[in-house]
C-alpha cells in the first residue's frame, strides 16, 4: 500500500510537466478553456489580414499559456488554412536564431507537412523544391539525402543535422547572407505551389520566439523584420512581452508590419489595489480557471490538503507555468518525504501536500528567484509594488525583470505592472516593506 501512495504522486508529478498540450492525448486530459477571447480576436486579425497586413507579431509572458493556445488556434484554423505550427526551439539552438534560420526553417516545415500529407505537387516543382533544400546543405548531407531519396527522410535528416551541426547552420547562413533573394523567393514559391493544390491560404505560427533574450530579439525584429515581413502568406511571429514596452522597437514593429501587436494578457489572480492587502478579495473568474487546470492534473483529490490548490493559484501571479511549476516542486517535495518515512517504516498513507510542505516549496522558488536579483533590481521592484509601475517601463533592467517573470504586467483599459508573489514575500522578509499592507 505504502507503494500506491508514491505512485500516486509520481503519476501526478508527471502531469505537471513544464510544456504545452501539443498531443491529442494531452490535449483531452487536460486542456481547459482560458483564453477564448483571444482566440477570437487573433482569429478577426487573421481573416481580416490583406498582403501588406499579413505578418503577425504576437507577445506574452513567459509561461502564459501562449503555446498552447496558439496550437489550439492552428487547428481550429486548419479547415479554413494550410496551417504549420512549430516551436523555432525544437531545431534551431536559441542563441542562434537569426532571421535566415527562421525563414530557412519556415520553408522545410511547409515542405514537409505537404509531403506527409501527401499533398499532390506537380513532379516537376516537387523535385525543384528537393533539388534546392539538396543544394543548400553541405555535401555529407546531400550525400545521406541521396541514399535515402527526397521525402520525409530527408526532412528530417535536415532538422536534426540544423539542430545539432554547426557546419550545416554555417553553411545556410553563409549561402542566404550573400543570397538572401534565394531563399525568400523559393520560400514564396513553395507557398504558391501549396496554395494551388490546396486551395487555401497558408497560416504559420513560429512558436518559441519569445524564449530567446531581448538582445536577439532586437536584432531579429529592428534590424532584420523587413524580411520577415516579405514571405506572400500569414506569419505569426512570437515574442517576449518585454517587447512591447520598449517603445522604438514596438512602434519599428508596428509601422512596419502594419499591425499592433497583439498581446496576449496574464490572468489577473487581483484586481488592480486588491493584491497587496491582507484581506484583498481575489478575481474568482481567474482563480477558477487555475484551479481548474490543476484539479483536471491531480487523479486523486486526496493527494492536497483543503485550500492548497487555491494557494497555488494565489502565489501564480496569473502566470499559468508558475501554477505547474509550483505543483510540480510540491510533488518532488512530498515524494521525498514519502520515501524518508517508508525507510523508517512509518504509515505514509494519509500524507498530503499540506501547508508546511507548500511553504518548503514556496521558500526553494523564492531563493531561487531572489539570487539573481541585484541592489538596483530590488529597488525597482520596491517602486513597482508601490507605485504598479516602475519609475522607467523603458528601463532595460525592468525589461529584464519582466522577461524573467520577477514583475508581470497586467491589462485593464491601461497597463498596470506587479512585482511575483514570491517576490512580494521577499520584499517582506527583507522588511523593505510591510508585513502587511491594509
Amino acid at each position: 500500500m505504502a507503494s500506491d501512495r508514491i505512485q500516486q504522486f509520481q503519476t501526478v508529478s508527471r502531469n505537471f510537466q513544464l510544456q504545452p498540450l501539443l498531443s491529442d492525448e494531452d490535449r483531452a486530459k487536460f486542456w481547459v478553456d482560458y483564453g477564448s477571447q483571444c482566440i477570437e480576436d487573433l482569429e478577426q486579425k487573421v481573416l481580416d489580414c490583406d498582403e501588406n497586413t499579413n505578418q503577425i507579431v504576437f507577445a506574452g509572458h513567459r509561461g502564459c499559456g501562449k503555446s498552447t493556445l496558439l496550437y489550439d488556434f492552428s487547428r481550429q484554423m486548419e479547415g479554413q488554412f494550410f496551417t504549420v505550427f512549430f516551436s523555432i526551439s525544437d531545431l534551431i539552438q536559441m542563441e542562434e536564431i537569426s532571421h535566415i534560420n527562421i525563414l530557412f526553417v519556415i520553408a522545410l516545415q511547409m515542405m514537409e507537412k505537404a509531403e506527409r500529407e501527401n499533398i499532390k505537387i506537380a513532379d516537376d516543382k516537387k523535385q525543384k523544391f528537393f533539388n534546392w533544400f539538396k543544394d543548400r546543405t553541405i555535401t555529407e548531407t546531400t550525400k545521406v539525402a541521396g541514399d535515402v531519396g527526397f521525402g520525409l527522410e530527408l526532412f528530417g535528416i535536415l532538422k536534426a543535422k540544423l539542430n545539432t551541426e554547426q557546419s550545416v547552420k554555417e553553411e545556410i547562413k553563409t549561402k542566404f547572407t550573400h543570397n538572401f533573394r534565394d531563399l525568400l523567393d523559393t520560400l514564396n514559391a513553395i507557398a504558391t505551389e501549396i496554395k494551388l493544390v490546396t486551395k487555401r491560404e497558408i497560416l504559420v505560427i513560429v512558436d518559441d520566439l519569445d524564449k530567446s533574450d531581448l538582445e536577439q530579439i532586437y536584432n531579429v525584429f529592428q534590424k532584420n523584420l523587413k524580411a520577415l515581413l516579405q514571405p506572400k502568406f500569414i506569419i505569426i511571429y512570437t515574442v517576449p512581452i518585454a517587447t512591447i514596452r520598449d517603445g522604438k522597437l514596438k512602434k519599428h514593429i508596428e509601422d512596419e508590419s502594419g499591425n499592433r501587436i497583439f498581446v496576449m494578457p496574464v490572468l489577473k489572480i487581483y484586481p488592480l489595489g486588491e493584491s497587496h492587502k491582507s484581506d484583498g478579495k481575489p478575481n474568482s473568474a481567474a482563480l477558477k480557471i487555475i484551479q481548474s487546470i490543476l484539479a483536471h492534473r491531480i487523479d486523486i483529490d486526496d493527494l492536497f490538503e483543503a485550500g492548497i490548490k487555491e494557494e497555488i493559484a494565489l502565489n501564480s501571479g496569473g502566470i499559468l507555468r508558475e501554477a505547474v511549476r509550483i505543483t510540480q516542486e510540491c510533488c518532488r517535495a512530498v515524494l521525498v518525504k514519502l520515501r524518508r518515512q517508508k525507510k523508517l517504516n512509518e504509515d505514509i498513507e494519509n500524507v498530503k501536500i499540506d501547508k508546511l510542505i507548500l511553504k518548503e516549496t514556496l521558500d526553494t522558488i523564492r531563493n531561487d528567484m531572489k539570487i539573481t536579483l541585484s541592489k538596483s533590481d530590488r529597488e525597482i521592484l520596491l517602486q513597482t509594488y508601490k507605485n504598479y509601475t516602475p519609475d522607467d517601463p523603458k528601463a532595460q533592467e525592468f525589461l529584464d525583470l519582466l522577461h524573467n517573470l520577477v514583475a508581470i504586467e497586467y491589462k485593464n483599459t491601461e497597463s498596470w505592472y506587479d512585482v511575483h508573489p514570491l517576490m512580494i514575500e521577499q520584499l517582506r522578509v527583507e522588511k523593505l516593506i510591510p508585513a502587511a499592507s491594509i
